[in-house]
């Protein structure tokens, strides 16, 4: 069955999963909540399954397309969300992560999956590629939960008692999302700096070639490397690590959307 089925499917039921939880936040209706939640869990489905199809129809080389990549980041953005969605049971998250995974999904079902060029990806190279989408995710959640804990704190600050907030966690909760989710991200985001140094190696010789992206990934490590520094050492908890969280997750859009889209000069580039 062709790939394009299960992508256009994947972008239908984000989009019904987005409209839901932005639906919830006027309605505070469980079952509106459930619906969205359903459609992200169907929607992972049919992503999964469309990001397998296009392995087998264009091989490994697609997740260096728009299509491939895009599909593999609203996989990876879902994931994360249902991860911590089950766990905590946080609604309100789905109004601002589910909206971002339609918008990947549905700008990779009208995108290229042709690889500019060839050159062999192998096991070490997908490890770097998905590492990095999961860690990634996991950064994007972490500035979603910023932003819920900024505005969270503001209304208790100043007393206002929104039905917007009626079932949100405890700020500290909230705060400890964040940090996790930073946490997971460095962590496969290391994991995929290394792997993606030993395929650097076999491809061209060297483990290091200053290409743009290694650089602003190299960047990208140390900013995020510092939040946990001054989270744990300097007590830069609550709306500093929030604040820090959606200036890395800023540095993060810069390094895939600038590099990925922008740049013609990188082996990551979709550019040829």
């Amino acid at each position: 069955m062709n790939s394009n089925v299960f992508i256009y499917s994947t972008a239908v039921l984000y989009f019904i999963s987005s409209l839901h939880y932005l639906l919830y936040l006027i309605v505070r209706k469980e079952k509106v909540s459930k619906v969205g939640l359903y459609s992200a869990r169907f929607g992972f489905l049919t992503n999964l399954i469309g990001l397998i199809l296009l392995l087998f129809e264009k091989g490994t080389l697609s997740l260096f397309t728009p299509k491939g990549a895009l599909l593999l980041f609203s996989l990876s953005i879902v994931s994360v969300f249902l991860y911590f969605s089950t766990k905590h049971r946080i609604s309100l998250s789905g109004a601002f992560l589910m909206p971002w995974a339609f918008i990947l999904s549905f700008a990779s079902s009208i995108s290229s999956g042709i690889p500019k060029e060839l050159f062999p990806v192998g096991s070490v190279g997908l490890i770097h590629i998905v590492s990095a989408f999961i860690g990634y995710s996991a950064f994007v959640v972490s500035a979603v939960f910023s932003v819920i804990y900024l505005i969270f704190e503001r209304h208790l600050k100043r007393k206002k008692f929104s039905i917007f907030f009626q079932k949100l966690p405890s700020l500290s909760l909230i705060e400890s999302i964040v940090y996790n989710s930073i946490t997971l991200g460095f962590v496969f985001i290391t994991f995929s700096m290394f792997a993606g140094a030993v395929w650097s190696q076999k491809l061209f010789g060297t483990y290091w070639s200053w290409h743009p992206k290694q650089v602003i990934t190299l960047i990208t490590w140390f900013v995020y490397a510092g939040i946990i520094h001054l989270y744990l050492y300097a007590q830069w908890k609550g709306k500093k690590l929030c604040y820090l969280s959606i200036l890395g997750f800023i540095v993060i859009m810069l390094n895939f959307f600038g590099i990925n889209f922008l740049s013609s000069k990188d082996i990551h580039s979709f550019k040829g």
